[in-house]
């Protein structure tokens, strides 16, 4: 029996967000949810608050769509031991149902240091636009 391979820490603040695009894109949920905190709020969608989902029934629902994720680093900004990034985020394509996906946004990213050294995301606000193409 192998020994699962852990999933990659964020070694510095917007390493985070690109992680979590890498784990997207990969259909990794298990490394997706590993760069958030226990108790982080992700808001993928634009005008819609966090609605009591976890990060990984969030993650679940923008996975299900089965499309790459796309995060362009726009700012960094550190503040002790918080970091925000800010970042463009995109999800195109055709989701399962063969209908075309454009989901489009500018958002936040709020990253803390880790007593292991490693980055985690502590808030989310990817602020996506059209949030009726993801199914419930």
């Amino acid at each position: 029996m192998s020994d699962p391979i852990a999933p990659s820490a964020a070694r510095w603040p917007s390493e985070a967000a690109e992680l979590v695009s890498l784990a997207v894109s990969d259909g990794d949920l298990g490394a997706a949810v590993a760069q958030y905190e226990q108790g982080a709020v992700l808001a993928p969608w634009a005008g819609h608050w966090p609605d009591g989902r976890t990060v990984r029934q969030t993650m679940t629902r923008i996975m299900s769509l089965r499309l790459p994720l796309d995060t362009r680093l726009l700012a960094v900004l550190p503040a002790d031991g918080l970091t925000m990034v800010v970042c463009e985020r995109r999800i195109e394509g055709a989701g399962p149902d063969g209908k075309p996906v454009r989901l489009r946004g500018i958002g936040c990213t709020v990253v803390r240091a880790q007593a292991d050294g490693a980055w985690r995301i502590a808030a989310d606000a990817w602020c996506l636009t059209d949030p009726l193409t993801v199914p419930p």
